[in-house]
């Protein structure tokens, strides 16, 4: 399983003991940082700390905790808002995402690091200092480093309890970092500097696959959760579709589903059904030709199926038909494959129209209704500019 970020590709496995032994640091307690964690903190946290060590070319001991917090609030910012998935009903950072007003803020297309960029210079128009995030988890982190000693400790008294003893065992036990008196920062330990510098993608593995795990069971019917927890990387280019679709134009005269407009071979944009911020894919079942000045109204929001659906099932029956009888590039066994897979339909069946729309219908209406569960706007229709 892969996921990409902005410093490269996080190669998530399944196995979570494969962290290179080292002499100089204790890689269990590193393994136990995430055992019975209820929210997204630490995940975000630490992987949030791992890219800014990066970032730093891990020659920064000394880190700003409002610079993680910072960070850690742009990483947060795509699987909330963009892609609306849930953290857990007493997970604190949407509710600090609501109450910063980030619902608003545009996305840039393109590569990842400028779209991440573009949001973080956002971020830092609001005043994220002091944030309540900074409360807790610099300190509970460092827990099992210190597990011994905390049994029994009133939870008002752990973060004290443990800021004392990241200082005062610094050079025996080696947590990850000591937080400074003022509470503004943490001093990074030049081991774990080291460790994490030399084995950055797996430390990064190793939060990724967790980090998924923890979002898996609170998205359990989610499509493609492990492509949803950071900014979407580069998309592929819609190559085989657009031609797809232009092969079908030069045959067939359509029209666009939602203004009705004629549809030509070089006037149209490629327009996905169920928006590409909840399913995650290009499939060509889910892509339409569309008129131009569509996309920017739909957005991500969901289209009336009592008004659209139809006219969608009936312009895919259509395009079905007039490509296969087409000389077209694609071969027809990479064009139907999607269909056969994911409609649960024979190929012959694809010319039936009753048994693609039934498929279609099967297909479209449990994942409407969890788009809709999740908070993407539904029932949206064109309405013509005066």
């Amino acid at each position: 399983m892969t996921h990409v970020s902005e410093t490269g590709t996080w190669n998530v496995t399944t196995d979570r003991s494969d962290l290179p032994y080292s002499k100089r640091v204790h890689i269990p307690t590193l393994l136990q940082v995430f055992s019975n964690t209820a929210s997204s903190y630490k995940y975000l946290y630490f992987l949030s700390l791992l890219e800014i060590l990066a970032q730093t070319g891990f020659n920064q001991l000394v880190i700003d905790i409002d610079d993680i917090i910072l960070e850690m609030l742009v990483n947060a910012w795509y699987p909330h808002t963009y892609f609306k998935l849930s953290f857990g009903l007493n997970d604190r950072i949407a509710d600090e995402l609501n109450r910063l007003g980030t619902g608003n803020f545009s996305v840039v297309k393109g590569a990842m690091g400028n779209a991440k960029n573009n949001l973080k210079a956002q971020f830092a128009r609001l005043d994220v200092k002091n944030n309540s995030l900074s409360t807790y988890v610099p300190f509970r982190l460092l827990s099992p480093f210190f597990s011994d000693r905390l049994r029994g400790t009133k939870d008002a008294d752990r973060n004290k309890t443990i800021m004392d003893l990241a200082w005062e065992q610094f050079d025996r036990i080696r947590p990850f970092y000591y937080v400074s008196k003022d509470k503004r920062s943490i001093v990074m330990h030049p081991e774990w500097m080291l460790y994490f510098n030399e084995n950055f993608k797996l430390v990064q593995s190793f939060i990724a696959w967790n980090w998924l795990e923890y979002m898996q069971k609170r998205n359990p019917a989610v499509p493609n959760i492990q492509i949803k927890l950071l900014p979407p990387s580069t998309r592929n280019p819609l190559t085989t579709q657009s031609g797809f679709w232009r092969t079908v134009l030069r045959q067939e005269q359509l029209t666009c589903i939602y203004s009705g407009e004629p549809l030509t071979v070089n006037n149209f944009s490629l327009d996905h059904f169920l928006p590409w911020s909840f399913v995650a894919h290009d499939q060509l079942w889910n892509l339409i030709p569309v008129s131009i000045n569509i996309n920017s109204s739909k957005s991500n929001k969901l289209p009336s199926l009592e008004r659209y659906f139809n006219r969608y099932a009936d312009i895919q029956s259509k395009a079905l038909i007039v490509y296969h009888n087409s000389p077209g590039k694609t071969p027809w066994k990479t064009i139907v494959e999607p269909y056969v897979a994911d409609l649960k339909i024979k190929p012959a069946e694809l010319f039936d129209r009753d048994k693609l729309f039934i498929g279609l219908k099967t297909m479209i209406e449990p994942l409407y209704s969890l788009a809709t569960n999740q908070g993407f706007t539904a029932g949206w229709e064109w309405k013509t500019r005066s």
